[in-house]
């Protein structure tokens, strides 16, 4: 009973995780509020794409932050993985799931919001 007390704290993610966690969905949700609400100003006074290109434009500056964020955590990540000496499968997993959190989540949800 002890042991899986233990390892229920080992897996269970700290306080500055979640605070990580929650300044990147805060960082993200901005920057796709950015997006939508630039996207649907433009999109009734030129082309869907010139709107989608305009959208971006505007919302570099929302972009840029989320994107540093996640390389800060990215790099503390590294950092922790070389401390604590993690298999390269181990590794490769981590490096999977932050992918698909990262990139496909946001991007398709974007998408999404865009072609309704």
């Amino acid at each position: 009973m002890l042991s899986l007390l233990v390892l229920l704290v080992a897996w269970s993610p700290s306080a500055a995780e979640e605070k990580a966690a929650a300044g990147l969905s805060s960082l993200e949700e901005r920057w796709h509020g950015c997006v939508r609400d630039v996207y649907d100003r433009e999109r009734s006074s030129q082309s869907k794409a010139a709107s989608q290109l305009s959208a971006l434009d505007a919302c570099k500056e929302h972009e840029d932050a989320y994107v540093a964020a996640i390389l800060v955590e990215q790099a503390a990540e590294e950092k922790w993985d070389r401390r604590e000496g993690r298999t390269l499968t181990a590794r490769a997993k981590a490096w999977a799931v932050s992918v698909l959190g990262y990139v496909v989540d946001p991007v398709s949800s974007w998408l999404g919001a865009v072609t309704r």
